[in-house]
């Protein structure tokens, strides 16, 4: 799977809100919020570190 956002043009703010604009709209299946589901688990596991892995277990 190709996840390839221009991550220097996504502030955390606005990924969220998208993020969470896809889920609300029923998006959830497309491309766009898979890949930035990825980025918002990157973006936590680099500032929390491994803490954020069992995290991701409930979700799968």
């Amino acid at each position: 799977m190709d996840i390839a956002i221009d991550t220097a043009v996504t502030d955390d703010d606005t990924v969220v809100y998208r993020l969470f604009d896809l889920a609300r709209n029923g998006d959830t299946d497309s491309r766009e919020f898979i890949q930035l589901g990825h980025l918002v688990s990157d973006r936590l596991e680099k500032t929390y570190g491994s803490e954020i892995l069992p995290l991701r277990h409930l979700a799968a």
